[in-house]
């Protein structure tokens, strides 16, 4: 297991937002998400800040990608969130990250499809069961809310829940706290 610096000032962050934090999550709650379809699956799951919602909640977490104590050659953020309105799945990603996954060892990937869209296929790679999957899941208020805020990263959606990695965020209360904005955000967008 990593040895975590620095989680102090993610706690004190998490208190002042009136977020729950938990050191060490329990894996169990987060292996139930993968397999991803976009993200290889980290090694652990450490630093949970928790946003308690109605209906859902939000949890932001690092997903710590090394074995036992080595510190990995990046690190990240990952934001879930539950919502029962959430109904489609599809994922997608802007950029090829650190944790894109590559490898489809326990399933296969779903198939890569194309929305009809030019701005969105020209920057997006959209996977789903079928195209009018994708469509009804990345419709076009929440294709404009990513485009809009030039998303680079994945998000992935599934029926009653989200997973959101945005590149380019740290393990810092500030990118903590962007994360959640961020992951706010595109659950008021995605569900209709």
């Amino acid at each position: 297991m990593p040895t975590v610096r620095g989680s102090e000032l993610i706690e004190s962050w998490a208190a002042r937002r009136g977020l729950a934090f938990t050191l060490r999550p329990d894996e169990a709650w987060f292996r139930r998400w993968e397999p991803y379809d976009t993200i290889a699956p980290p090694s652990a799951y450490i630093r949970a800040c928790t946003w308690m919602t109605n209906p859902g909640h939000v949890v932001l977490v690092e997903p710590w990608y090394a074995d036992g104590d080595a510190d990995p050659l990046e690190r990240t953020l990952l934001g879930f969130a539950s919502h029962p309105a959430l109904r489609h799945r599809a994922s997608m990603r802007v950029g090829e990250h650190f944790l894109t996954r590559v490898a489809f060892v326990e399933s296969p990937p779903p198939p890569r499809v194309v929305l009809g869209d030019a701005l969105w296929d020209a920057h997006v790679t959209t996977f789903a069961a079928s195209t009018r999957e994708a469509a009804a899941a990345f419709h076009p208020r929440l294709r404009k809310l990513l485009a809009t805020h030039g998303f680079h990263g994945h998000l992935e959606l599934r029926r009653g829940g989200l997973v959101v990695h945005c590149a380019g965020l740290r393990p810092t209360p500030e990118h903590y706290e962007s994360l959640l904005g961020v992951v706010r955000e595109i659950v008021g967008a995605a569900v209709l």
